[in-house]
């Protein structure tokens, strides 16, 4: 089974953080300024990339929370926080796709001006995402035939 791509890039930016701080602990200028154009480059691949499980979908609502929580609206990020955790265990409800899409249009009608039209490109992404359909894989042996049991003849 191949791994979701939102999963892939999220840990590649994981990744690149930590060099960006290694960069500047070292006062490397240049390797500063090539992590900090790789951090941007992937936070672009992000946007345009739609998560293949509700894993995927769950970094998304957390990237969109962040974005959130730096303009007027910090109810939205909690929010958006509990619902990546929900989707982390394994619960998808209902309700809190019909919440995702709501708040959805909203932000991106301008809610929370530009950091909501921001999270709004990446609830859309994640709305595609925890709405697909779970595929369960089973690892089972196929039978084993097995030799039936002779009866006994038995004499009067």
């Amino acid at each position: 089974m191949r791994i979701d791509p939102v999963v892939g890039l999220m840990d590649e930016l994981d990744l690149a953080y930590v060099s960006l701080a290694e960069a500047r602990d070292s006062k490397d200028w240049d390797a500063t300024r090539r992590e900090l154009a790789a951090i941007a480059n992937l936070h672009a691949c992000l946007r345009e990339t739609e998560p293949s499980t509700v894993i995927g979908a769950a970094h998304l609502l957390r990237e969109a929370a962040a974005l959130l929580l730096r303009s007027n609206a910090p109810y939205y990020g909690d929010r958006l926080r509990d619902v990546a955790s929900r989707l982390d265990e394994g619960h998808r409800a209902f309700p809190d796709l019909i919440w995702l899409r709501n708040v959805r249009g909203a932000l991106a009608a301008g809610d929370c001006g530009r950091p909501g039209e921001n999270a709004a490109e990446l609830l859309a992404l994640a709305l595609k995402g925890a709405s697909r359909p779970v595929l369960l894989y089973r690892n089972m042996a196929p039978p084993v035939a097995q030799d039936a049991p002779v009866a006994s003849e038995t004499r009067i």
